[in-house]
C-alpha cells in the first residue's frame, strides 16, 4: 500500500491495444500485513489481470514492468457497492418479507432473488463504473 492513501501493486504489461492496457499482477509478500487486504482481491489468488483504460499519449509495451495504482477511497467504495449494499438488500428483504407473514423458506429465497435487479442495475452502469474505478499506471 502506498503512503499517500493509495493501493499499489507491481505488474508486467501482458497486452496493449488502442483502448486498454492489460497488466498481470502477482500478490506481494506485503499483502499479508496490508490494512486493506480485505477489500483488495489481488492478495487472494495467484496471478490477476487488471485492465486499465489507456490515456491518449501514453506509450506502453508488452513485458514492461509497471506500477498499478488505485486510490484507497475507491477501493473502499468498491467494497461497499460489491459486498455491503447487497448484504443490506438481502437483510432488508428478509426482514420485510418475514414481517409480512411469509414463510422463512420463501422469504429467504425471495430475498436472494432480490439481488437480481441489484446486479442487473450494476451491469447496466458498468461503463460508468469502469471509468470511475479506473486504475492508474506509473512507469518504474
Amino acid at each position: 500500500m502506498g503512503s499517500s492513501g493509495t493501493i499499489e501493486h507491481l505488474g508486467i504489461i501482458s497486452e496493449v491495444n488502442d483502448k486498454l492496457v492489460r497488466v498481470s499482477v502477482l500478490p506481494e509478500s506485503a499483502c499479508g500485513s496490508c490494512r486493506v487486504r480485505s477489500s483488495c482481491s489481488i492478495g487472494e489468488t495467484g496471478e490477476r489481470v487488471i485492465e486499465v483504460l489507456r490515456r491518449n499519449g501514453d506509450s506502453y509495451s508488452e513485458g514492461e514492468e509497471i506500477r498499478v495504482i488505485l486510490e484507497q477511497s475507491l477501493g473502499l467504495k468498491a467494497l461497499v457497492i460489491g459486498y455491503i449494499l447487497p448484504f443490506l438488500v438481502v437483510m432488508f428483504m428478509l426482514i420485510l418479507l418475514t414481517s409480512l407473514g411469509l414463510s422463512e423458506g420463501f422469504a429467504g429465497l425471495a430475498a436472494l432473488l432480490s439481488l437480481i435487479p441489484y446486479y442487473a442495475g450494476l451491469s447496466f452502469f458498468s461503463d460508468k463504473l469502469k471509468k470511475e474505478f479506473s486504475f492508474r499506471l506509473q512507469k518504474l
